[in-house]
């Protein structure tokens, strides 16, 4: 019989000492442990060792971002546009007509995102590369 199927009577029945015994021994595995402090200290002198070519990460610019193959803004238009085609569904629907497929909804207010995302982020870049030139050509 394992320890946790003891019956209670068997377990009144053990010594009381055998508890205090089991502390010392805990107590004894214990104060093995290194000091946190020398486990910091050894940690830094590792970190100094090791070239920081990790720490140097390029920046990149949020509008350079791309999710999916798309850039981000072509991507949240295009998200909102599926979004947009589902309430569309739903309104007609709610009106009392004959709904489309709610599905064919989403992908055409999905297309008509992405266009309007797609013609949003060629401005912006057509802005942000004149703006990048303009400087450099007058220095």
């Amino acid at each position: 019989m394992s320890e946790n199927q003891k019956t209670l009577s068997e377990e009144q029945a053990e010594p009381v000492q055998a508890a205090p015994e089991a502390e010392e021994t805990e107590q004894s595995v214990l104060p093995a442990e290194p000091d946190r402090d020398e486990t910091l200290d050894a940690a830094d002198d590792t970190a100094a060792d090791e070239p920081a070519e990790e720490e140097e990460e390029e920046d990149i610019d949020p509008a350079d971002v791309r999710i999916f193959g798309m850039p981000r803004v072509c991507f949240h238009y295009t998200a909102f546009g599926v979004a947009i085609g589902y309430l569309v569904s739903g309104i007609i629907g709610i009106a009392g007509f004959n709904p489309p497929s709610a599905t064919i909804c989403a992908i055409v207010c999905a297309a008509i995102g992405y266009f309007i995302g797609n013609r949003l982020y060629k401005k912006r870049k057509a802005a942000r590369d004149a703006a990048a030139q303009s400087p450099e050509s007058a220095e």
